[in-house]
């Protein structure tokens, strides 16, 4: 089959447009007035639980709860100046079911609504005079109105903020809020004073504080981290959960020699690394190791995490082996970085926070580009809130510099009702891509059976990104053994899986070279895979394909470009979609994959991404209806324009950092494609002041079965514009 491998540089095609013409109107489902008769009792009886509780309140700041109302969770009706008036401050939110009053839609009665809860922290002296105000005959002051967004205040009771579950090790996880140094600046040092007041011990040296949360490990019984949920800034209280990590043995087999490549790779200049258990002394490794470290040097191995990380590195660097016969080249040499060690094996109750420790130094270096962890909290991830683990890798991965594939988690065969089945942390990160295990590597596949389903957080619904061949009882997953002259043994597991996956990728950079960055190789991958007849909770985007030219290479009738560029916020850009010079022939269809990594807020899991796109698809920017301003669009992504935030938000499209979407229809339609991209930026759910522009990939596959020479014709109408990105070198990468 004809290979035709990446159209290039198609960024040159976008050009800055300006805003559509809008006409915003907004109905108010309560007067000002009515907002006032409605709240006033609320934050009065919020007032006295705060006077007569037991809280212990920092410089005198407590927390309520603010309930937007659902028709005001866009950021642009964020109640900003209600609460610069009144002294108070948002310190983070997350999502809730509410039912209101009263609503603008029709029919709403018979609808779920689901909202923001935005955490407010302030005085007892502020709170207090805000409720004298509401309950004053004369009217509101103009700079409050925004009093009608608001649905319901409530109190934050400190039942609230403790997670259900044992400890066996009376190991916890704390999480706090940090106000601002001007309205708290004694928090953090009332807190630990509180702490070892009612008897919990702190370890403040493993710490991790990301953007308006303090993580914190501590260790007490449980009636003592009950009573300290009692401090006003606390935000939740919850078990600490172990270490996961082991791959699923599934039966066993007759030892067979392991084949090895040659002592060679395809590209030595990508920069790889393995976070995992080490190495034993003695392994089959060596030829293909660029460096090897440990991040606990005191620290003894640990024969467990060993050879847990000696499987997989020869995922990595050899795939999934078949007795007999050899592997093609690794794409690239590997850093071994042992973070697991003797001392996490000794069941350390804080031994997940060492753990993300030395991850954090790892990814704070910036040495390289491409990364695999498969191991994590055995914690399937929660709606309601952000772990630490996934705060942190996502905050350091929030540039698109470097591509991260992390295991979903073996926990796939565990009750589904109770979430138990559900990707388990760090899995939730949007700014990683979360690796599912398929059964086989034939045709007839599917999920397997242990591999944990999604769905994730929203944003970041569509977890797991993809699935790769990670072996069952059926078809088992070898890697090498340790020792010189090592055999394969049999195994199976997501932790196979994800560096298999990263396998891929790296194969996709060596292939092709710089010319493709982290950001973009991760869209080529979401953008080949094969969901087939899957559901996408049980494999995301699909299956990876086994071969690296797979991901960048079509065949006959067939094009596909590439753009890597940057967006500013709040502005537009117009990407056209090249056509040909005798236009387009017969059906075309165009499947899409925009992929870009965003800054987040993980004091507010509810708005998470702190960056989103609008993307209207138009197939020609001639064509307009009658009367309309702006050219025809046609629905593919997301739903229709200026669709309400709860529709968008429900919708799982705005803010998500991955947006795939396809469509077929007539040639003829097509006069001059575009997608007009706006890009959205936020801070909290509220507006924000970003400047920094967002570097984006986008992935466009078009095929038309009458245009056998669709690749060349694109090429030759955009000559010195538009190149092929085609490999330099002889390269098969089978994903086995």
């Amino acid at each position: 089959m004809v290979k035709n491998y990446l159209i290039g540089r198609a960024e040159l095609l976008a050009e800055p447009v300006a805003a559509p013409p809008m006409k915003p109107t907004k109905s108010h489902p309560y007067t000002v007035d009515e907002a006032k008769s409605r709240l006033a009792p609320q934050l009065a009886r919020v007032v006295t639980a705060m006077a007569d509780k037991r809280v212990v309140a920092p410089d005198g700041v407590h927390v309520a709860r603010f309930a937007l109302h659902p028709a005001y969770i866009a950021k642009s009706y964020y109640p900003t100046n209600l609460l610069r008036q009144t002294g108070l401050e948002a310190v983070g939110s997350r999502d809730r079911p509410i039912r209101p009053e009263a609503h603008t839609t029709k029919n709403w009665e018979e609808k779920n609504f689901t909202t923001s809860e935005i955490f407010v922290a302030g005085t007892l002296a502020s709170f207090r005079q805000f409720s004298e105000l509401l309950a004053a005959d004369s009217g509101v002051p103009d700079a409050l109105e925004e009093i009608r967004e608001i649905e319901e205040i409530s109190y934050f009771e400190a039942s609230q903020k403790v997670r259900s579950g044992t400890s066996l090790r009376r190991s916890y996880e704390l999480v706090l809020h940090l106000p601002s140094a001007r309205l708290a600046p004694h928090n953090r040092t009332g807190f630990l004073q509180f702490a070892e007041q009612v008897g919990v011990m702190v370890e403040e040296s493993l710490a991790i504080e990301v953007r308006g949360l303090w993580f914190l490990p501590a260790m007490g019984s449980e009636e003592a981290v009950q009573r300290l949920a009692q401090y006003s800034t606390v935000r939740v209280v919850r078990p600490m959960p172990e270490l996961s990590l082991a791959p699923i043995v599934r039966g066993q087999a007759l030892p067979s020699k392991a084949v090895l490549p040659r002592t060679a790779v395809v590209d030595p200049s990508v920069r790889v690394a393995i976070l995992d258990g080490g190495l034993p002394a003695d392994h089959a490794l060596g030829s293909w190791l660029e460096s090897y470290r440990t991040m606990n040097s005191g620290a003894a191995n640990s024969a467990v995490y060993e050879e847990h990380g000696l499987a997989v590195a020869s995922a990595f660097l050899f795939g999934a082996m078949r007795p007999g016969v050899q592997p093609s080249l690794p794409p690239a040499k590997i850093s071994a970085i042992r973070v697991l060690d003797a001392d996490s094996n000794k069941q350390d109750p804080f031994e997940l926070y060492r753990t993300l420790g030395h991850v954090e130094e790892v990814l704070l270096s910036r040495t390289y580009d491409y990364i695999n962890l498969s191991l994590g909290p055995a914690l399937p991830v929660e709606d309601e809130d952000v772990h630490a683990w996934t705060s942190l890798i996502d905050d350091l991965l929030s540039d698109g510099e470097t591509l991260l594939t992390v295991a979903v988690g073996n926990n796939g065969e565990m009750d589904a009702g109770s979430g138990n089945a559900r990707i388990q942390v760090p899995s939730d990160a949007v700014n990683a891509v979360a690796i599912g295990s398929s059964s086989s590597q034939g045709d007839s596949w599917a999920r397997a059976s242990y591999s944990a389903t999604g769905p994730g957080r929203s944003p970041g619904r569509v977890k797991p990104d993809v699935v790769a061949f990670g072996g069952d009882g059926n078809e088992p997953f070898h890697h090498v053994s340790d020792g010189k002259d090592p055999v394969l043994l049999p195994s199976a597991g997501t932790s196979l899986a994800a560096p298999l996956a990263l396998r891929q990728a790296v194969g996709v950079r060596a292939l092709l070279g710089q010319q493709l960055s982290p950001l973009a190789v991760r869209a080529l991958l979401l953008h080949a895979a094969d969901a087939g007849v899957h559901p996408k909770r049980e494999v995301g985007w699909g299956r990876l394909p086994r071969e690296a030219d797979d991901i960048v290479s079509v065949g006959n009738g067939m094009a596909r470009i590439v753009y890597q560029g940057e967006l500013r916020p709040g502005k537009y850009l117009r990407a056209q979609l090249p056509i040909p010079l005798r236009g387009f022939q017969g059906k075309v269809e165009v499947r899409a994959t925009f992929c870009f990594a965003s800054p987040v807020d993980t004091q507010s899991p509810d708005v998470y991404t702190r960056a989103g796109l609008e993307v209207v698809f138009r197939p020609d920017i001639k064509r307009f209806d009658k009367g309309a301003k702006t050219p025809r669009s046609r629905t593919f992504f997301s739903p229709a324009a200026y669709t309400d935030e709860a529709a968008l938000r429900n919708d799982a499209g705005k803010w998500e950092t991955v947006l795939q979407g396809q469509d077929r229809m007539n040639g003829s339609t097509l006069g001059e494609p575009v997608f007009d991209i706006h890009y959205n930026a936020r801070d909290q759910g509220d507006q924000s002041r970003e400047t920094d522009p967002l570097k984006y990939a986008l992935v466009i596959t078009m095929e038309a079965p009458k245009m056998v020479n669709l690749h060349q014709e694109i090429l030759a109408a955009y000559p010195g514009l538009l190149v092929a990105i085609e490999p330099d070198i002889e390269l098969d990468i089978p994903a086995s």
